[in-house]
């Protein structure tokens, strides 16, 4: 018995729309995994450039605090209205500052970077296991 010419047109035409809903998701996925790398990419990227800043900066800042200056009062006459104490402060608070920009760095690579990975991953996995249908 041959189907209805009707029905066979209205099989078609579901199998064309299941194609290109299929399609689209896949691009649509795709897209997704696309951009989770992008950003896992970049985040392991920007936290080098800060890290080699903050380290550039401490490396700065302890050239200048390894120097003597004249009639630099010691530690025990350190007083903050005198303009070396001051400079050494300031420098300290810098190579402290950088510290812990150095920190922040190393977390926010595992905090972004790390976990960005295992989402594109566990969406490649996913469409790998859509694809079988």
């Amino acid at each position: 018995v041959l189907p209805f010419p009707r029905q066979v047109r209205v099989t078609q035409e579901l199998k064309h729309t299941h194609a290109e809903q299929l399609s689209r998701l896949h691009m649509k996925h795709q897209t997704e995994c696309d951009l989770l790398e992008d950003l896992r990419t970049f985040s392991q990227k920007k936290a080098a450039v800060e890290r080699d800043y903050a380290q550039a900066l401490q490396k700065l800042a302890n050239q200048y605090l390894k120097r003597e200056w004249p009639d630099s009062p010691s530690e025990e006459q350190a007083d903050h209205r005198n303009m070396y104490c001051v400079w050494r402060a300031y420098l300290e608070g810098t190579v402290q500052v950088t510290q812990s920009r150095i920190s922040a760095c190393d977390n926010y690579k595992v905090q972004v970077a790390d976990p960005a990975k295992t989402a594109r991953l566990h969406k490649e996995q996913q469409l790998r296991k859509g694809s079988v249908f």
